[in-house]
């Protein structure tokens, strides 16, 4: 995995997160750090290193926005996991809408990190107790008319469609993949497409004007 921070967290704390682990948890995530350094250097990181996990520290989730967006990017992109200081629930969604795999609280991240890790590199996604439970009691997104909903659906590729029927079932980026025999990059790539093309704030959204247009899930 890389490590990236420019925040108070530090590398060395983030690095510190990841040696408290457990010897048995160590074994069983397999990890180890391959780079370090700032959010500048991200890209070059990625492309000489090629981690599977990135873990980005950052104060209030804000500064790891664009670096998520550039990730998402690459060919075979790391899934990026984001532990923040201090986030709202507004700023959780942002990350999990550009692409973040997860969004982490450091107060907590020690006592989440190891099941966060396999959560996020195995395509699922991963958020603090506290973030999930704000998302979960925070007002939904507007209901859409059948009518609005079906419109925005149609406005999809055939290969958004078939991507967003499977997402709708709640199958994480790398079933998708194999479902379609596509990469888990390239389903990356169409998940953010059809988000925007649906106006949807992020994949739950996307799944749910797919159940208000009558999306039906593809068998896997």
């Amino acid at each position: 995995m890389g490590i990236i921070d420019d925040s108070s967290l530090s590398r060395a704390g983030l690095r510190g997160m990841l040696q408290a682990l457990a010897p048995d948890t160590h074994r069983m995530l397999r990890t180890s750090v391959v780079a370090e350094g700032k959010r500048v250097q991200a890209t070059t990181l990625v492309k000489t290193t090629r981690p599977d996990l990135l873990i980005s520290g950052d104060t209030f989730g804000k500064d790891s926005l664009p670096l998520v967006e550039t990730i998402a990017r690459l060919p075979e992109a790391p899934a990026v996991l984001v532990i923040a200081e201090r986030i709202t629930e507004r700023g959780a969604r942002a990350l999990l809408a550009r692409g973040a795999a997860g969004v982490l609280l450091s107060r907590s991240a020690p006592q989440h990190l190891a099941w966060a890790i396999t959560a996020v590199t195995v395509g699922s996604r991963a958020l603090s107790p506290e973030i999930a439970d704000a998302i979960l009691h925070s007002p939904p997104a507007p209901v859409l008319s059948c009518q609005s909903a079906h419109d925005r659906v149609a406005s999809l590729s055939t290969r958004e469609r078939e991507v967003l029927a499977l997402l709708s079932n709640g199958l994480p980026n790398r079933a998708i993949a194999e479902a379609l025999h596509i990469s888990p990059e390239t389903v990356k790539d169409h998940v953010r497409a059809l988000c925007v093309k649906l106006h949807a704030d992020n994949r739950i959204h996307a799944a749910r004007i797919a159940w208000q247009a009558g999306v039906v899930a593809l068998p896997v």
